[in-house]
């Protein structure tokens, strides 16, 4: 199945060639990979990694030049109390271009600053990646639920990245051509060789590929076709909060009626998204006033009232502020999570090194490899007892797996000359009604 090579990052093949690769990228080039320790729940059904000490790593912004380490760590990463902070540079967990620093150390153009961190993993369901089709340029999975396309957020080995290229699939320089969310599951494309990725996500761009998705929506879908062509704004990148308004961007999403269940009260309909905004077919539902029937974010009336958003939301504001006040809805909307950074770690900033080339049903872009691996650098030889980490202190409640899907399904995918299909998901069974 997989292609059995030693999980090595090559600089020639992992980073786009460009004469102003920057330190940080040259240095995640250069390293080897460190193989994960995956734990396999049976009793829960999922998928754990053992805690891990993880290197972010950032060149200085502009706007931290001619300001101290700790001022910079202290005001643009708050997930962290000062004090934390203060200990982390004193103890060379956060260090500048590999080497300890005091705490008034002033950042220069040119600083590689570091951030070391025990890193706690979400677990994720245990499910097994499909192949549905495999060459020599084209890999194309079937992307189960619960797991992020590549490292980003709080995940970095609990990725299809990151699992296909384990011992467990034996697959390398994996280039993900579209990404769907974190809870969707479906059709995922990924090219074996830069020219095929560059192939592919211009097919994207030129939006000559057709996409087909399934969903469970509330309640009964009208029986005739249905468009939506209302527009959608991005209320917050760092939430991942989108809604129809006409401040948005043009969009257009074409639904289907397959089946109605009286007993659940929920149709399975079937959605050709145009276009290709972050999160359309879920927000384009909820504005026709179907929700998927399982969305944590868009079926929500903690968050968006009695209507669910039907017709438009009327207060954007107060949305937002019953998300952020809302603790237990961690990662709903994905948006920081599938942006880069550590909304566990107080990283080091944004961590994504590839341009995103466009969004495309739910989410698609072009990455060269996966990102951000661990690395050595001073402080890292400590163990958590020697640098005491909060999140050792904490028991969470683990998740249920139909906690950690949705129901939506990338079903087909097609360009001039090919196409690719999955199964149909058990949810999208005519007579499904769930346990």
């Amino acid at each position: 199945m997989g292609r059995n090579h030693k999980r090595r990052r090559d600089a020639d093949e992992a980073v786009p060639k460009s004469k102003n690769i920057s330190k940080a990228a040259k240095l995640t080039a250069a390293e080897d990979f460190v193989e994960p320790e995956y734990v396999i729940d049976e009793e829960t059904g999922l998928r754990r990694v053992a805690p891990y000490w993880f290197t972010h790593r950032t060149m200085a912004k502009g706007r931290w030049w001619k300001r101290t380490l700790l001022e910079v760590f202290t005001k643009e990463f708050q997930d962290q109390a000062p004090e934390y902070y203060k200990r982390a540079i004193e103890s060379g967990k956060i260090s500048v271009n590999n080497l300890k620093k005091p705490l008034d150390y002033v950042l220069r153009n040119g600083d590689l600053v570091c951030h070391s961190t025990h890193r706690h993993e979400p677990p994720v369901a245990n499910h097994k990646i499909r192949i549905v089709f495999e060459d020599k340029e084209v890999l194309v999975v079937d992307k189960p639920p619960s797991l992020p396309v590549h490292p980003s957020g709080r995940y970095n080995f609990n990725t299809v990245l990151e699992i296909l290229q384990s011992k467990e699939y034996g697959y390398r320089n994996l280039y993900s051509v579209n990404r769907i969310d974190r809870l969707t599951s479906g059709i995922l494309l990924l090219a074996l060789t830069r020219n095929k990725a560059a192939q592919l996500a211009q097919e994207l761009a030129e939006r000559t590929v057709s996409k087909t998705y399934l969903c469970r929506v509330r309640g009964k879908f009208p029986e005739e076709a249905t468009q939506c062509l209302e527009p959608i704004h991005i209320v917050s990148n760092k939430l991942g909060v989108n809604i129809v308004s006409p401040e948005g961007r043009p969009c257009e999403t074409h639904f289907t009626l397959l089946s109605y269940n009286p007993i659940s009260d929920t149709s399975v309909v079937q959605c050709e998204p145009k276009t290709g905004r972050t999160h359309q077919i879920r927000v384009h539902l909820q504005y026709l006033g179907h929700p998927i029937a399982n969305d944590p974010l868009y079926c929500n009336k903690e968050l968006f009232g009695e209507s669910l958003g039907k017709g438009g939301v009327l207060d954007k504001d107060d949305v937002l502020e019953r998300i952020k006040a809302a603790k237990d809805l961690n990662d709903l909307g994905e948006g920081g999570g599938d942006s880069g950074g550590d909304s566990g770690g107080g990283g080091c900033g944004e961590n994504k090194e590839s341009e995103q080339v466009q969004t495309e049903g739910e989410t698609d872009n072009t990455t060269g490899g996966s990102t951000s691996i661990p690395s050595s650098i001073p402080g890292d030889i400590l163990s958590a007892d020697d640098f005491p980490c909060h999140e050792c202190t904490i028991k969470r409640r683990d998740p249920s797996v139909k906690e950690l899907r949705i129901y939506l399904h990338s079903w087909k995918y097609s360009g001039d000359e090919w196409a690719y299909e999955t199964e149909m998901p058990d949810w999208a069974a005519p007579e499904y009604v769930e346990e």
